[in-house]
């Protein structure tokens, strides 16, 4: 049951295709195909046919390898009984691979491990990204929340097979990276985070000459400095660094930017700003100028740089994103008795991925829900936080319920430390003149990147605010292909590093549905206690090929029912 492409189609039938299958918006499999104007809620229904347990996959979003038609309980979208259906399989893509803002091709690889094939695999992730280890530690892998398996036994594992394959990097990808000719145009890069590394990356691969500036002593950004030791190690990212490196990108550290003018008098053609967000939302009340209240990112920047930072009896960590989680789980280790982070929400509503939550209470660290700073005084040497209890009321902006205070409901905390971790913001220099948005970020065009003054480009967190680091990655890949294309060029990136591999067939439908996730192994809790050693082991070789095997597209084993038509 081969796959055709769109131009295909004519030769076979002698005429053009409907052009509205283009779009196909349900998948099943089982004992059915794809309508393009059926728009149900995603869902997986499990049945018995003939005996034999089959999954059906319903979604609004469009699967990978489509190649059959569906039979469903009405004909009201099949049109003419027997009428052929082609699938233009160039305009689908699995709902992890539509996921993953850099667009990893998240089956291939995760079939390839499954096949016990790990550097061709970790060959498929280098396509798209230059940070697999990085990723595969630290990402909050939007793809597994769109996996399939999600509804049976769980999601895939992905981040943490992306982590297996990154550790065992033989360098087999690295014969088919390309390397253009010089062509005399000169990029700057401020900031050395993941956005401004995979935009160096990539702009020297295309021939440009490529210098970052980095104001810290240290490369890596937000990787480096922000992230604790027990989630990345230093010794994790800088081998990433050193491949880029080598691909001919100039790193200078130490070098705060303040002037653009000054970059481009120095030669350069084309500027992308990636200074991500490193400066601290204030709370706002008073009190929170006292000695021993910090902002989490300092904090988190001077352990990382190893400034000595010791801390001592209760500490209160405000906030309920990541960062007030690895603040918090930070102070545990650097000596706190108690540690609390106060949050104005329920759990429902915090930002923080569940896994990191679950990590922190794992490890003693205490939640205080539905509560909120008012003002902070200083008793005794001591830090007395008034605190006021929440409600949640209507929605707000964000989507979540606004918090609203309980009239008459204050108390007390006591503690040593307060660790203020309610978010961040860009900090634009103001000499730069480029015109900004809502939060002190900068207005770009989302189509190039391109701020306000010609040449000068921008994106990640300081376009965007606070996201992920895989949607930094992201936002250097369209950068490097915007500055590409302001010098003239095609903005071409895409490069294929593994052997390519024949269409896939649509998912097992045979494949156990009662199947469950494997856990990743993790260093016990009484382990961790003062010590930044990485937290989570990785999967040995005969579970990443377990967990792997679990994916729905990683056989080619299908059952098809009740055809409708003739597939191409």
């Amino acid at each position: 049951m081969p796959l055709h492409s769109l131009v295909d189609v004519k030769d076979i039938i002698g005429e053009e295709p409907d052009p509205v299958i283009r779009r196909p918006l349900i998948t099943a499999i089982g004992a059915g195909t794809t309508y393009p104007d059926f728009k149900p809620a995603p869902h997986i229904v499990q049945s018995k046919v003939d005996g034999v347990d089959v999954v059906t996959v319903v979604t609004e979003a469009p699967l990978s390898y489509s190649g059959m038609l569906i039979k469903i309980d009405t004909d009201e979208y099949i049109g003419e009984e027997g009428a052929p259906v082609f699938i233009d399989k160039e305009a689908i893509s699995a709902p992890c691979i539509e996921a993953c803002p850099a667009g990893i091709d998240v089956p291939r690889y995760i079939r390839l491990i499954g096949e016990g094939k790990f550097a061709e695999a970790l060959s498929v992730v280098r396509e798209r990204i230059p940070f697999p280890a990085v990723c595969g530690r630290i990402c909050f892998h939007p793809c597994e929340i769109n996996c399939l398996r999600s509804q049976m036994g769980g999601s895939i594992a992905i981040r943490a097979l992306k982590r297996f394959i990154a550790d065992r990097d033989t360098g087999l990808w690295k014969p088919g990276s390309r390397h253009a000719e010089p062509t005399g145009k000169k990029v700057a890069i401020v900031g050395s985070g993941p956005g401004g590394l995979t935009a160096a990356y990539y702009l020297s691969k295309l021939g440009h000459t490529v210098t970052v500036f980095e104001a810290l002593p240290v490369v890596g950004g937000m990787m480096r400095v922000g992230i604790p030791d027990y989630r990345l190690p230093k010794e994790i990212i800088e081998p990433e660094i050193d491949i880029i490196r080598d691909a001919g990108v100039e790193i200078r550290t130490s070098t705060e930017v303040n002037s653009l003018d000054r970059i481009f008098d120095q030669g350069y053609a084309a500027i992308f700003l990636a200074i991500g967000a490193h400066r601290g939302v204030r709370l706002g009340i008073e009190g929170e100028d006292s000695s021993g209240v910090m902002q989490c990112l300092p904090f988190l920047r001077d352990v990382k740089l190893g400034k000595g930072v010791r801390l001592q009896g209760k500490v209160a960590v405000i906030g309920g994103g990541n960062a007030a989680v690895d603040a918090a789980r930070t102070a545990l280790r650097l000596g706190a008795r108690d540690v609390t982070i106060v949050y104005r929400r329920s759990r429902a509503e915090m930002p923080a991925s569940d896994e990191e939550v679950e990590a922190a209470l794992h490890e003693g660290v205490n939640i205080q829900f539905l509560a909120a700073p008012t003002r902070i005084t200083v008793d005794n040497g001591q830090l007395k936080m008034k605190c006021i209890q929440m409600k949640l009321g209507q929605l707000d902006s964000s989507g979540r319920r606004r918090p609203e205070p309980i009239t008459g409901s204050e108390f007390d905390v006591i503690v040593s430390t307060v660790i203020v971790a309610i978010g961040e913001t860009p900090d634009i220099p103001s000499q730069f003149g480029l015109k900004k948005y809502k939060g002190n970020t900068l207005l770009v065009n989302p189509d190039t990147l391109l701020t306000s003054r010609d040449g000068v480009f921008a994106g990640g967190d300081a376009v965007t605010g606070p996201a992920l680091v895989i949607d930094a990655i992201a936002a250097g890949r369209r950068a490097a292909i915007s500055i590409d294309r302001y010098f003239g060029g095609k903005g071409i990136i895409e490069e294929t590093l593994a052997p390519p591999q024949g269409i896939a067939m649509p998912l097992d439908v045979l494949k156990p549905a009662e199947e469950k996730r494997l856990s990743i192994p993790l260093v016990p809790v009484t382990a961790r206690h003062n010590s930044f050693t990485e937290v989570e082991r990785g999967y040995t070789e005969a579970m990443a090929i377990r967990e792997a095997e679990r994916c729905l597209q990683n056989n080619t084993v299908v059952r098809c029912f009740h055809w409708v038509g003739r597939c191409c």
